[in-house]
């Protein structure tokens, strides 16, 4: 694991925020120097305009910020955005509550259009995914680029089941089962009711590969890079592990079912 491991946070700050959420905006930061920097492929973003949608500690915005970016960040969650506004409180980060798929939540925050949009493992989440995709779209410049993640709907972990408490319900492909049966066996492993229906909320909005190609199409958008994961970049600060892209990305049925995180990089058209 190379780049940023180890950043210093004052205890006033460490002390408000959970272990988790604090690993996270280290997490984000490794991201932006060890991956998405390099993966976008600009040299230079002095002055660019970039904004996150789902910023969550707006870790990667620090690493944008740092570079000499103008970033904003849009955060749904008061937890994670209370988080960001603590971790970043020296920073000339522009962070916001507001909701993609309802511009008037974010309308008096965005008066300028953006030269890139982030939205990094949100989509999945969001169940009018067109709406929120066409707001991103209107919010780009022409020519913007838009970095957009999310675990298709098939693969291993699509359904988050790796968050559950219980050994027994980070099992592979889990999500799969039947509600009726998936409900059954999260309460028999002794799940809270919570979890679970977090869990059946994220299992009705995922989208696969070859959905979100099309509406990604579908929109205007043109497609320059897309990537298939069998180990994502992420795992390499998360696990330790290599990053190794799908080697069975060639086959559609095999790329939707062994693929654990799909990569688009996009531009809205300069016409």
């Amino acid at each position: 694991m190379t780049g940023i491991v180890d950043i210093p946070i004052p205890n006033h700050i460490a002390d408000q925020i959970s272990k988790r959420c604090l690993r996270c905006y280290k997490e984000q930061q490794w991201y932006g120097e060890n991956f998405l920097f390099d993966h976008i492929g600009d040299t230079n973003v002095v002055g660019k305009r970039i904004l996150e949608i789902g910023c969550a500690e707006a870790g990667l915005l620090k690493f944008y910020v740092d570079k000499g970016a103008l970033c904003s960040g849009m955060e749904l969650s008061d937890i994670r955005y209370n988080n960001a506004v603590l971790l970043n409180e020296d920073n000339s980060l522009h962070l916001f509550q507001a909701n993609i798929c309802e511009p008037k939540t974010y309308n008096n925050e965005l008066i300028e259009k953006y030269d890139a949009i982030i939205i990094r493992d949100v989509i999945e989440h969001i169940e009018k995914k067109k709406i929120a995709l066409n707001n991103i779209y209107d919010l780009l410049i022409p020519g913007g680029k838009l970095f957009i993640s999310f675990p298709p709907k098939y693969c291993a972990y699509a359904g988050h089941q790796q968050t559950i408490p219980v050994f027994m319900g980070k099992l592979p492909y889990l999500h799969l089962l039947p509600n009726t049966l998936y409900k059954r066996y999260l309460r028999l492993i002794g799940c809270p009711e919570n979890k679970i229906k977090y869990l059946i909320e994220t299992k009705k909005t995922r989208i696969s590969i070859k959905a979100m190609r099309k509406l990604l199409l579908d929109i205007g958008f043109n497609i320059r890079k897309e990537s298939n994961w069998i180990i994502r970049p992420a795992y390499s600060f998360r696990f330790g592990l290599p990053k190794i892209k799908n080697p069975f990305s060639w086959i559609p049925i095999f790329n939707e079912v062994f693929c654990n995180g799909v990569l688009f990089l996009l531009e809205k058209p300069e016409n």
